[in-house]
């Protein structure tokens, strides 16, 4: 079965990382530098939408994120107008500097579950394989952004929707090991 959101993240060379986010069938390919905090400002935005409901007071719910690359920026653009359902758009920009070169590469509605199921499943796995300290030497910049990772892996525990996708050993374990010594 396809499911209606996919989401890849890695981190490709020191201070930049690379992805696939496809909705609907519309796939984005990304390579972000560290000059941002995309993982932080993805997450952060996701969690304003929940603990934030704005749309209950039929007022708008929106979030904006940058994203900036090398050669390219992106422009997230989500909001729900109901809670259940997210529209996502994203704009690939060929230069930094100016906002006409802009081109919609996604502009889709999902289930905002199957929206933050893909986000938080993959960067479950990507934190538990790369580690939180491999993560801040690999990024050269903040942390990774564990809070409100927890926050949205919380959320989705107590909705019954969180199902842990492997059991395989993982450097997240090791440190987490550390920490208890």
């Amino acid at each position: 079965m396809k499911t209606p959101v996919n989401f890849k993240y890695s981190l490709t060379k020191l201070g930049i990382a690379s992805g696939k986010i496809e909705v609907n069938g519309q796939p984005v390919e990304f390579e972000v530098t560290n000059t941002g905090n995309p993982l932080t400002d993805l997450l952060r935005g996701m969690v304003s939408l929940i603990f934030e409901p704005s749309h209950i007071w039929n007022e708008e719910n929106i979030q904006w994120i940058d994203w900036y690359g090398e050669s390219k920026s992106f422009k997230w653009v989500f909001s729900t107008d109901d809670g259940e359902s997210i529209s996502i758009k994203i704009i690939e920009y060929s230069d930094l500097f100016d906002n006409t070169t802009g081109i919609t590469k996604i502009s889709e509605k999902c289930s905002t579950t199957d929206f933050y199921l893909a986000i938080t499943r993959e960067l479950d796995e990507f934190i538990k394989n790369i580690g939180l300290l491999n993560y801040e030497q690999k990024w050269q910049n903040e942390e990774f952004p564990l809070t409100y990772f927890l926050i949205l892996k919380k959320h989705l525990l107590e909705k019954g929707l969180w199902k842990s996708p492997s059991q395989k050993p993982a450097i997240l374990n090791d440190e987490i090991n550390i920490l208890l010594l």
